[in-house]
């Protein structure tokens, strides 16, 4: 567990469980009170009583449904924090073509297809999916899926300087340690991580 924050979602979710079997097991008491001294198995009252309870139960199924699985991350503001890290890629020339490449892609079938992009740093080898990773070898470094970031400009311009449009940069958001998002049980934890590889032109690219 992140944070013991997560643990009044926790609890939250017990109470939405508890409750709901109350409200079942109440419903069926009143019912069978009815039955037994009014010998009628329904009246007005009694469905009113059991739409408020219902209604009741499930605003508060939903807000905790809505906390917990359904959160747009890029709308949290300051509920969540983001670091960024930057490393040069390093040059693969191991595949005895005598070509040279930065990145590698591998091409899914099916009806959506998803690439896997693999690349090196210093001493490691990473592979991350199309869906939480671009490649940019235009003019401008940050393209269009990586602008919905937010980059350092200085850091990424000295980077294209320094390494020759050759690097990596990974953004992290984390929710923060709070109990607001204790609630949804994200506290501490990684809401998103994406993945801009940069590399000077396609040439760098090599498909598999």
């Amino acid at each position: 567990m992140k944070s013991t924050w997560n643990l009044v979602g926790m609890a939250l979710w017990l109470v939405v469980l508890v409750t709901l079997v109350w409200m079942v097991h109440d419903m069926r008491v009143r019912r069978i009170r009815l039955i037994v001294k009014e010998h009628h198995s329904f009246s007005w009252q009694n469905l009113t009583i059991s739409t408020i309870e219902l209604v009741v139960w499930l605003l508060f199924f939903g807000g905790m449904s809505y906390t917990t699985f359904f959160q747009n991350v890029n709308q949290l503001g300051d509920r969540v924090s983001q670091t960024t890290r930057y490393e040069p890629l390093v040059i693969n020339t191991g595949n005895g073509s005598g070509s040279a490449y930065y990145v590698t892609v591998n091409n899914s079938t099916g009806k959506k297809p998803v690439q896997t992009y693999t690349y090196l740093t210093e001493g490691e080898k990473y592979q991350v999916s199309s869906t939480v990773a671009t490649v940019s070898a235009g003019k401008k470094a940050i393209n269009l899926p990586a602008s919905a970031y937010n980059w350092d400009t200085k850091k990424v311009a000295k980077y294209d300087q320094r390494h020759q449009k050759a690097w990596v940069g990974v953004i992290e958001t984390t929710y923060k340690k709070s109990f607001v998002n204790g609630i949804g049980l994200h506290a501490g934890r990684l809401a998103n991580r994406f993945t801009l590889i940069r590399i000077p032109d396609h040439s760098f690219m090599q498909s598999e």
